[in-house]
């Protein structure tokens, strides 16, 4: 059996889906409708059953971001058709970068904004990951 004998200097911060800490956080589980299924760390949206999603959809139709699931193969980098997939609706999660981000600003994924989310972190370039938080309480106007 072949021991690990090197190591890399720096590691990733975190990868698409992953939770980012262990502050509060609502999880939900969904039914993949998708024939494709759905990657990690993306947006879900209203499918046709009551406790389905997709993998497009409007603001309105926003269900939550797709949480990363260790107990999957390996090699999977998603869920597949029919899978139960954990969804955070509120909390921090980490999500790739569909262009430079600045911590405080708006969330758009994939073409759509998110309601109630913003970046809690920055980034200098596209497809880089970033923390989002989900369930943001404007503040009031004044």
């Amino acid at each position: 059996m072949a021991v690990q004998d090197t190591y890399s200097e720096s590691i990733r911060p975190a990868v698409p889906g992953q939770l980012v800490d262990m502050s509060p956080k609502t999880l939900i589980s969904r039914t993949v409708e998708d024939a494709n299924g759905i990657g990690f760390g993306l947006p879900a949206f209203q499918g046709v059953q009551d406790k389905g999603i997709k993998n497009t959809g409007t603001a309105a139709q926003f269900v939550g971001i797709t949480v990363r699931e260790r107990s999957l193969q390996a090699e999977a980098n998603g869920f597949k058709q029919y899978d139960s997939a954990r969804l955070i609706t509120e909390g921090p999660v980490w999500v790739t970068a569909p262009a430079a981000v600045a911590a405080g600003s708006p969330v758009t994924l994939g073409g759509v904004l998110i309601p109630g989310a913003r970046y809690d972190t920055s980034t200098t370039a596209a497809n880089q990951v970033a923390q989002v938080r989900l369930g943001v309480v404007p503040a009031p106007s004044a």
